[in-house]
């Protein structure tokens, strides 16, 4: 293959080497497409350990906006640090991928949509379960007509970190002053594959929160109903335990689509001649899809070169999460009070 052939490599700076900004840089190095060449961390202790993960560091944001190598930037920063990078990035024209949630309260994320529709960036929010391959194929289905008007859809998800009570609770729960709490911090992705996967806002909330000892300082399981305008249900919980647990089924007009243990997406249906409403098809997908789909989409969008995947991927303009937010601040507005809240258009 000669030179002219091979793709340049996209520079990438990473703001945040957390837990997750640590995956996020396994993921950017494992890519053939893409490299890091800067990192920031607010501390030198783990600037340290970024020189000993063998990339540069930096403790200065604006060092890494302003990097002539980094022509993306991932705002993977504690939560409540968001909106400053988020800010900086679109001011400086470099491509953005901001991980979830973007921000806390609707008036900054109305500040961010509206600096990013002013620069023109490419920007991607970081709603991974859009890309999980049942989950994707789901909604491929669904956007297809395929399935019917959604009814009912039931998702849990429990992350496998551990709890409070047993000494072992998530960073998210344990700082909810940086994190927003765990609605925030990751019951965001249950909500916005109910709202892509049923292509409706939500009008009513209703939710309810556990915590497994009293001075937890957030809350660790969750679960909310969620009614959309045309009166679907979405059934929704969320939370940490000291394994992983998780459901997802999804009840339209024409089929039934639930995903197995093993991974696959089960959809059953009934046939035109088929009188009696229930029988008829059924049909069980494998979809491919891979750990870094998310990112893969992200490096096409920003250096027009194909993904290399078999099946479509897109990235999630940051404007698509405004609905999302109100949605949160709804659940916790109701396990607060206890009382449903109902959204406006």
């Amino acid at each position: 293959m000669s030179r002219k052939n091979v793709a340049k490599r996209l520079g990438i700076g990473l703001i945040g080497y957390g837990p997750y900004g640590q995956h996020l840089a396994r993921m950017v190095s494992n890519n053939t497409r893409a490299y890091l060449p800067i990192i920031w961390t607010r501390s030198e202790g783990t600037a340290e350990k970024i020189r000993a993960d063998g990339f540069a560091a930096t403790n200065d944001v604006d060092e890494l906006i302003a990097h002539g190598e980094a022509e993306a930037v991932i705002v993977a920063s504690p939560n409540a640090c968001h909106k400053e990078h988020v800010l900086k990035v679109c001011a400086a024209g470099k491509a953005l991928w901001a991980e979830k949630p973007l921000v806390l309260n609707l008036a900054d994320y109305d500040e961010i949509v509206a600096a990013v529709a002013a620069s023109g960036v490419v920007n991607h929010c970081n709603f991974g379960m859009r890309y999980g391959g049942a989950a994707r194929k789901l909604i491929a289905l669904a956007d297809a007509g395929d399935l019917g008007r959604a009814m009912h859809l039931i998702s849990r998800i429990t992350r496998g970190t551990g709890l409070f009570a047993l000494g072992s609770p998530h960073k998210a729960v344990a700082h909810p002053e940086l994190s927003g709490g765990w609605i925030m911090h990751h019951m965001c992705h249950q909500v916005d594959f109910a709202l892509r996967l049923t292509g409706e806002r939500v009008v009513r909330v209703y939710a309810q929160t556990v915590r497994s000892a009293d001075d937890c300082p957030s809350e660790e399981s969750i679960a909310a109903v969620l009614t959309t305008e045309s009166g679907a249900i979405c059934e929704l919980a969320d939370g940490v335990a000291p394994q992983v647990d998780g459901h997802l089924s999804y009840l339209a007009t024409k089929a039934l689509a639930y995903v197995d243990a093993a991974g696959g997406l089960n959809v059953r249906g009934a046939c035109d001649e088929n009188n009696y409403g229930h029988g008829g098809w059924s049909t069980t997908y494998t979809p491919e899809a891979y750990g870094d789909d998310s990112m893969a989409a992200f490096i096409a969008a920003v250096t027009g070169q194909p993904h290399n995947r078999t099946y479509p991927l897109s990235i999630v303009p940051i404007s698509q999460g405004r609905h999302v937010l109100e949605v949160l601040l709804a659940i916790q507005e109701s396990a607060r009070t206890s009382a449903a809240v109902t959204l406006g258009g």
